[in-house]
């Protein structure tokens, strides 16, 4: 056994239901197989939970700010209440300073106790260099990376972002590391027994405009037209809702456009299993694109074939030609593709086994755990 005592410093920016759920994979798979102890600090405000980890609860008055900036409000009460708590463990594991001011904080603590630091990063839009906020947090985003050892990130794009908001000290590049996030395909695997409906496709993801579901709308309307018995369940909620069902309801959809409220991550592989193929079609605003898309291959390592787009960091998820990519709101392109998938065995087939096995080799959560532990291994030597 090993042995390490790590704490994760995101206060306010910690929930169920997000891609952290997918990192705490890796700490629970860490900590069962080599005992490694993960504390995670939160605040009053966060709902976040989870039995398997250790959780400490700060209060959030001790890290509050300055608007728009990492500088403290009562630097003495965050001494007491937040460094203290971050002394006597082998390793910070931070949040991306360049965003958040919690990645500041961290550098401060990793400073004061000389532990070593590690960030990690996953936002891929550029342009924020310009922005009144960056002008206001560069200085103290650069000093946090220079204090830290490793810089996670979920794409190359993402550590292209650093280079477009002039983060290109040679020692901050060389720090990058590509971890993509992982999928327990003990859980997220093809059923045996369970008859796939192969007419049944399944969209989950917010429901919000930049997530592209009114496109996805769009492209079925032909199918359903000429194919009754093909069905559309878009799982989630969000504020477009209303407007999406607009959409169902003007192009007479409602008989075979379904959609189904949020579920706890548990029970996603149940909605896989039974479905035929999975549709993401996220697109591209001026402050969102994709960072990863880790349903795309909880999907995909249930057996499903997978149709999106190439936004943002998804190019890169999407290295091997195991998924079907379509520009951004391309709908007829679209439409092609489901009908590809639905009406050619050979090539369904072909994209279900291919998807599994490109899963189990790149994203598993073995693959990817082992990677994090042997860069951290290293790194504390």
């Amino acid at each position: 056994m090993e042995d390490l005592k790590i704490v994760i410093y995101r206060p306010g920016i910690i929930a169920n239901g997000t891609a952290f759920e997918a990192m705490a994979l890796i700490y629970k798979y860490l900590q069962r197989e080599y005992g490694w102890q993960f504390t995670i600090i939160k605040d009053e405000r966060d709902l976040f939970q989870d039995s398997e980890l250790n959780i400490i609860t700060v209060p959030y008055k001790s890290r509050e700010t300055v608007s728009i900036t990492p500088i403290l409000k009562n630097p003495i009460s965050f001494k007491r209440n937040v460094i203290n708590t971050l002394k006597g463990y082998d390793l910070i594991l931070g949040c991306d300073p360049t965003i958040y001011s919690q990645g500041v904080h961290a550098a401060y603590a990793a400073k004061k106790w000389s532990t070593p630091l590690v960030y990690d990063a996953s936002l891929t839009i550029m342009g924020a260099g310009r922005s009144l906020f960056w002008k206001l947090q560069k200085r103290f985003a650069n000093w946090s990376l220079n204090k830290s050892s490793l810089i996670w990130v979920t794409a190359p794009k993402t550590a292209e972002r650093f280079r477009d908001l002039g983060c290109v000290d040679e020692r901050i590049i060389s720090q990058f590391v590509i971890l993509g996030h992982p999928v327990d395909t003990e859980i997220f695997k093809p059923q045996k027994g369970v008859k796939t409906k192969r007419k049944t496709i399944i969209c989950v993801a917010r429901l919000v405009l930049e997530k592209g579901i009114q496109y996805i709308i769009e492209a079925m309307v032909p199918i359903i037209r000429e194919d009754k018995e093909v069905e559309l369940k878009i799982v989630g909620s969000g504020s477009a809702k209303s407007f999406l069902q607009r959409l169902i309801d003007e192009e007479g959809l409602n008989n075979n456009v379904e959609f189904i409220d949020p579920v706890p991550h548990s029970e996603l592989p149940k909605l896989y299993q039974e479905a035929g193929i999975f549709i993401g079609h996220p697109v591209s605003v001026s402050d969102w694109e994709e960072f990863f898309g880790v349903v795309h291959v909880e999907a995909m390592a249930c057996g499903l074939p997978v149709i999106t787009t190439k936004c943002g960091g998804i190019t890169h998820l999407a290295r091997e030609d195991v998924f079907s990519l379509v520009e951004e709101r391309d709908v007829v392109s679209t439409t092609k593709e489901i009908k590809k998938l639905l009406y050619n065995d050979e090539f369904y087939y072909q994209r279900s086994m291919s998807g599994v096995e490109y899963v189990n080799r790149n994203y598993s959560l073995k693959v990817i755990a082992e990677k994090y532990r042997k860069y951290l291994l290293k790194l504390l030597k």
